[in-house]
């Protein structure tokens, strides 16, 4: 059994059909089932999520009900400090880690009455070595990352919403991967303030959820943002080059289905010719994530090297070499192509693209590969992902929509519309 999306949930609980106890008790019931196959999880809450629920039950009963959030459960990625619960950054260097204060996102969220039901997997640190968790769709295959057990826990239907984090493609790519929606906020719309970082310059927080709505309802809940009412039709734009050229096969032919399904629900559909320094965009962002991440880790890892993972253990590495020169003439380059990407999108509402270059890879040795979105990572522009379709062997495909900066209401908006013109409905087996 799924349990109810983030609205549906919200409104049994101001109803009263349904208590914040009810909710945390069967949230961990599905634990128990499918958590053997999907491994999730790293650390599961019960004492302190059975215990937020009685006084939030509690408090609903007495006619206090402090947001739509009130009494929901959620999962919470294991970079970001809860108080008094451990938060391990998927590193044994951090296994005993118990922070002594919740990341300023996870204190507002249990301000508002969420209920923290535990940390779900990430890769080491949010890089890319991978974290154990697989994809209900299909198990041999990766559930994306670095946000793994955020994006699985949503998809199996266990939790209706959880936070992650994207540096190049943690949250937009495993929403992809997993058939459900991913959003990440411009650059420091939400405080990071007690998450720990990979790029100060490039690290983003963001969430994953079922569906738009509840996307929607998140980020009014955190920042105050309505949705447009749009008087017309939006105008999406559609790149040029590069994003046609990479995609799979069957990416491609799924993208511009999602296309011609758009354009024949009255939106208007418009090329737009990328800058030229899309060009060096990969490149600026690796050497910035490299080189930040160098210093991030310098001190551990000048003492202890061994503990580190192969993939972040060569990026650390790597990154203590990268020229000051080179990184500089890198965040130089995120400038003017930050610029000149706001330029080009002036003219549409929003630019659309496959979310992935392809479905869920095979596998648990890697988490794909996140080039469709590391290019909006570096620009600091929002992004959603919402599900396109189906693979010819049942993997999820999804559309990103990226926006200018704080442009949240409309890109939240043609996603609601999107999504209801794609009406992609289906869901991964139980994974039991």
């Amino acid at each position: 059994m799924r349990c109810p999306t983030l609205g549906e949930a919200s409104l049994l609980v101001r109803a009263g059909k349904y208590t914040p106890t009810q909710l945390v008790d069967e949230a961990l019931a599905q634990i128990e089932l499918t958590e053997p196959k999907l491994k999730v999880w790293v650390t599961i809450d019960t004492e302190g999520a059975k215990a937020a629920a009685a006084q939030l039950t509690k408090e609903a009963e007495e006619g206090h009900i402090r947001s739509p959030l009130h009494g929901i459960p959620f999962g919470v990625k294991d970079i970001f400090d809860t108080k008094g619960l451990k938060t391990t950054m998927g590193s044994p260097l951090f296994r005993d880690n118990v922070p002594a204060s919740d990341a300023a996102i996870v204190a507002r969220l249990r301000d508002l009455g969420a209920i923290v039901l535990g940390k779900t997997h990430t890769t080491e640190f949010a890089g890319h070595d991978p974290a154990p968790t697989c994809n209900p769709w299909n198990l041999a295959h990766t559930p994306g990352g670095s946000s793994s057990g955020s994006a699985a826990a949503v998809a199996a239907g266990v939790i209706p919403y959880a936070l992650g984090s994207q540096t190049g493609g943690s949250v937009t790519r495993p929403a992809s991967y997993c058939g459900i929606v991913g959003t990440k906020p411009t650059y420091d719309l939400i405080s990071k303030t007690g998450v720990y970082p990979l790029s100060w310059s490039l690290d983003h927080v963001g969430f994953l959820t079922s569906n738009v709505e509840d996307a929607s309802m998140i980020l009014k809940a955190l920042a105050g943002i309505e949705v447009d009412q749009m008087a017309k039709p939006p105008t999406i734009g559609v790149a040029d080059r590069y994003f046609a050229e990479k995609a799979d096969p069957e990416i491609s032919e799924g993208f511009n289905y999602a296309v011609r399904k758009l354009g024949e629900s009255s939106v208007e559909i418009k090329e737009i010719a990328l800058p030229k320094s899309f060009d060096y965009a990969h490149s600026a962002h690796r050497v910035i994530m490299t080189a930040e991440a160098a210093a991030v880790h310098e001190p551990l890892f000048s003492k202890q090297p061994g503990d580190y993972r192969p993939y972040l253990r060569g990026q650390v590495a790597s990154g203590l070499l990268v020229p000051s020169t080179a990184y500089l003439r890198a965040l130089r380059i995120q400038a003017i192509y930050r610029k000149e990407m706001i330029g080009v999108m002036s003219g549409c509402d929003v630019v659309a693209t496959p979310a992935a270059t392809s479905a869920a890879p095979k596998g648990l040795e890697w988490t794909g590969d996140p080039a469709f979105n590391s290019v909006w990572s570096l620009a600091g522009f929002p992004t959603i992902t919402i599900p396109m379709g189906l693979t010819k062997d049942g993997l999820p495909m999804g559309l990103q929509l990226a926006a200018s900066p704080f442009a949240e209401s409309r890109l939240l908006a043609v996603a609601m519309f999107s999504e209801k013109a794609l009406r992609f409905h289906s869901y991964p087996p139980p994974p039991t």
